[in-house]
């Protein structure tokens, strides 16, 4: 799966059809994330206005590409601002309105022909008391989705940091198709303790199938490997995903023929009849970073 930031609409508009060596990402990819809304104060969503405006003719744009190619196309909410990511306006939606925003976030799901719902609430500091409230609304958001025929995707932090964070993982992977690791630069192949991709996965236990593992298309070298090797490190482990951010590409190198051939490989590997839904990710702009 790959998020398309609502700040980078054109040139990531621009990458889905490119082709480096007769490969690209429309080989690649098995989701794509449109991280075009942001919760209301009212516990609705919004299309984000802080930089150029997005229609509908803009996602249905992306949807129809999404089609061609057999990728599947999902709404991405996030709580990213211009003064950062807010929690509060996170949690106003899925706790004190969480009837109408599950219903909000379905309804739009159902009316754009969308594959899905992509949550990437991201919150900074100690906010572990907020497990159960957020496990809850991701428990109604799947019922409601898959009474639609939709999927549903979170994005949590790699360890015990922030949220949600790796110890909310067994509570909410059993309710969503894929959980995607926002580790980035801070995890990999080569890594030891927690920032190892082989720690991530035992974290996940028996739902390591609906892992995906973050990495950053705006690097090509990042914990003592090229990209390359961590990409070899998923594919020789089908049982996880890949997510990377985002669909801009910003390093040269990940618009070469060796690194779109070898997530061909990995999309190979996907069987989406079964329960699991691995997905390729792509990852958040720096501007709203809190991992650092």
């Amino acid at each position: 799966m790959t998020w398309v930031p609502s700040y980078a609409t054109e040139i990531c508009r621009d990458r889905l059809d490119e082709s480096f060596g007769e490969v690209g990402l429309k080989n690649g990819l098995t989701h794509m994330g449109l991280q075009f809304w942001r919760p209301t104060e009212e516990g609705r969503i919004g299309l984000v206005d802080d930089f150029k405006p997005i229609y509908d003719s803009t996602i249905i744009n992306f949807r129809k590409w999404g089609q061609t190619h057999g990728i599947k196309v999902l709404l991405c909410i996030y709580n990213g601002t211009r003064d950062g990511w807010n929690w509060n306006l996170a949690k106003n939606a899925f706790e004190t309105h969480r009837k109408q925003f599950i219903k909000t976030l379905v309804s739009e799901t159902v009316r754009l022909n969308l594959d899905g719902v992509d949550i990437d609430f991201e919150g900074k500091g100690k906010l572990d008391g907020d497990t159960e409230v957020f496990v809850s609304f991701i428990k109604e958001l799947s019922s409601a989705l898959k009474a639609k025929g939709k999927e549903l995707t979170v994005d949590s932090f790699a360890y015990k940091w922030n949220a949600p964070n790796q110890g909310w993982w067994k509570l909410l992977l059993p309710y969503v198709d894929a959980l995607h690791v926002m580790g980035y630069s801070e995890t990999g192949s080569k890594s030891t303790s927690w920032r190892s991709y082989d720690f991530l996965k035992a974290a996940a236990g028996k739902y390591s199938s609906k892992l995906l593992i973050g990495v950053p298309s705006h690097a090509s070298n990042w914990e003592k490997a090229s990209v390359q090797e961590h990409l070899e490190w998923i594919v020789t482990d089908p049982s996880v995903g890949l997510a990377i951010w985002d669909a801009q590409l910003k390093d040269s190198k990940w618009r070469t023929q060796e690194i779109w051939q070898t997530i061909s490989r990995i999309r190979q590997g996907v069987d989406f009849n079964s329960t699991v839904s691995p997905t390729i990710h792509f990852e958040k702009n720096q501007e709203f970073e809190l991992k650092n």
